[in-house]
């Protein structure tokens, strides 16, 4: 487990809480990968599964650093900042244990950060417990610009920030970045913020951390990167109201913290928070996790803050969520519209056939 005493060109941060099945696949895709300039950082957050026998057998002739956490810090950010603290590397790539990547995500990445990018990312791709591709799953960002991810780009990253970041978090697989550790230990003034988030504290992360840098986003739409989906996915609806109810309140509080930042002062005007339907997404999500009574719904009752005082408008600016928020009425209308539709089509053939029948009456 001791380090090189050379200073390697990237650290790879490994957090791991019980992901022990995943754990042979991760090793392998980091150690095969054609760039090997790197150390490695495995951090396990108080596993209850086999997680640490099958990180020692599977590193037993391979050079890592192991920090074993006594009690779960129940903060996944938490876990990055203890590896950044760790960190020798000029670059950082965070390698969720249970992702896993082609052996040139590394090579490819590097390329474009030495070209100047404070971070780099490319999209992901959906695989399942057995390691197959997933089809039909939509890219998270595509939900909000179908064009923009499909090509690669170089992007400033306060405009990332303003036209993309504030509206959710477009980088939604820390697996596929690499990012600078100088400008990833500004992080740490947030801290203390970033510990109380148990799902959604990366989206304050990135958006702190892009503040912060100096050079552009760069994305390559090459799927290098490889995101598992099961059940102890953060995105996996866990069937318990308190936990859902925690999930959605994160959402608002990350909205919150946005708001105060001063580089985004023009965006979350409060014009803006009532007209711009970026955070839709948001209600939706808490309908879909809690299943809300229509007061609940109407009150935003789980919400605070900016979200909450943006619903009267948001409901009256957008019909999508109007549809969300109203599906009882939208199905009546639904129903309304397709008899009137019959209506209008049965009359018509109606009309139709009367002056063709007198037409042939009168042959």
């Amino acid at each position: 487990m001791n380090r090189s005493a050379a200073v390697p060109l990237v650290s790879v941060i490994v957090p791991n809480y019980n992901h022990a099945p995943f754990l042979p696949e991760r090793f392998a895709s980091i150690r095969n990968q054609t760039f090997q300039d790197f150390e490695l950082i495995v951090l396990d957050d108080a596993s209850t599964d086999a997680s640490l026998p099958v990180i020692r057998s599977e590193l037993a002739d391979f050079p890592f650093q192991l920090i074993e956490n006594e009690c779960n810090s129940g903060s996944p950010c938490s876990q990055w900042l203890k590896g950044i603290l760790q960190a020798r590397g000029r670059y950082l790539w965070i390698a969720e244990s249970d992702d896993s990547c082609s052996p040139d995500f590394l090579a490819n990445r590097l390329h474009c950060m030495q070209q100047g990018a404070s971070l780099s990312y490319c999209r992901s791709r959906p695989i399942d417990e057995l390691s197959q591709s997933i089809p039909g799953i939509t890219y998270w960002p595509d939900n909000f610009d179908a064009h923009q991810w499909k090509v690669d780009f170089t992007m400033p990253s306060d405009q990332f920030c303003k036209h993309y970041l504030i509206n959710a978090n477009m980088i939604p697989n820390a697996s596929a970045a690499i990012l600078e550790r100088n400008t990833a230990l500004n992080c740490l003034s947030i801290r203390n913020s970033l510990q109380t988030f148990r799902s959604v504290g990366d989206w304050l992360f990135w958006m702190h951390y892009l503040l912060s840098s100096n050079g552009p986003v760069s994305f390559s739409q090459a799927e290098d990167s490889w995101y598992r989906y099961h059940l102890s996915t953060t995105r996996t609806i866990s069937g318990s109201k308190q936990k859902e109810i925690c999930q959605v309140q994160e959402f608002d509080r990350v909205v919150s913290l946005i708001t105060k930042h001063p580089s985004l002062k023009q965006q979350t005007s409060w014009p803006q928070r009532a007209l711009n339907p970026g955070w839709d997404w948001i209600y939706i999500q808490s309908i879909h996790r809690l299943q809300p009574n229509l007061f609940e719904r109407l009150s935003a009752l789980y919400l605070s803050g900016p979200l909450a005082l943006a619903l009267p408008m948001r409901l009256i600016c957008s019909e999508r969520l109007r549809r969300y928020y109203f599906p009882g009425v939208y199905s009546w209308i639904n129903r309304w519209q397709t008899l009137e539709a019959n209506f209008k089509h049965n009359l018509k053939l109606h009309l139709r056939n009367n002056i063709d029948r007198k037409k042939k009456s009168r042959l």
